[in-house]
């Protein structure tokens, strides 16, 4: 399997509840970062929160869920890119009913609002290929992206073994081409 899982979208999309489900799904050998609560907690500012992921990657040196909105780099080799992002109406009807719940002053709904847009048209306009893969969390359930991510990572966990196969398979190939083009040049 993977050792990074990032999942990136929106505030709002369903990162949270995807992130600590498969946390939950893959077992306690995987550690969950949430990038906003690393703010709340006061462990960086918005400023240096994706360095203080990548310290937080590196330290770690584990199987890790990362809960963050946009890509800040590149993906490295055993990582896997996730976006959830469902329709903007979807969000900003979620984000309405947060600020209700979480009784937000005024202003501070109004940044949240702001927030969800801001990051909605900046991951609208990202290529999808970059992702593994892209969920629409109103459309699909918890389960359901539980267990494509699974599938995917599994999938590309096991594609070294896929390629020692075909490389096997094209030597043996090779063998038996030279061996009939001898045996026929001998005839």
């Amino acid at each position: 399997m993977s050792n990074v899982i990032f999942l990136f979208g929106p505030s709002c999309s369903g990162k949270s509840t995807l992130g600590q489900a498969l946390q939950k799904n893959l077992g306690s050998e995987w550690t969950y970062i949430d990038r906003d609560d690393l703010i709340e907690q006061k462990a960086c500012i918005e400023s240096t929160a994706d360095r203080t992921l990548e310290e937080r990657i590196q330290s770690i040196k584990g199987k890790i869920i990362i809960d963050a909105q946009i890509p800040w780099r590149e993906k490295h080799k055993g990582e896997f890119y996730f976006m959830v992002l469902p329709p903007l109406e979807v969000l900003l009807k979620r984000d309405a009913e947060r600020t209700i719940k979480l009784q937000r002053p005024e202003r501070q709904a109004y940044y949240a609002r702001e927030y969800v847009l801001e990051t909605h048209n900046t991951l609208s306009n990202m290529k999808r290929e970059i992702f593994n893969h892209c969920f629409d969390s109103s459309r699909e359930s918890v389960v359901d992206e539980i267990n494509m991510v699974k599938t995917i990572i599994k999938y590309n966990s096991n594609s070294y073994i896929k390629y020692f196969c075909f490389a096997i398979v094209g030597v043996a190939f090779s063998i038996v081409c030279a061996v009939l083009i001898n045996s026929n040049k001998k005839s």
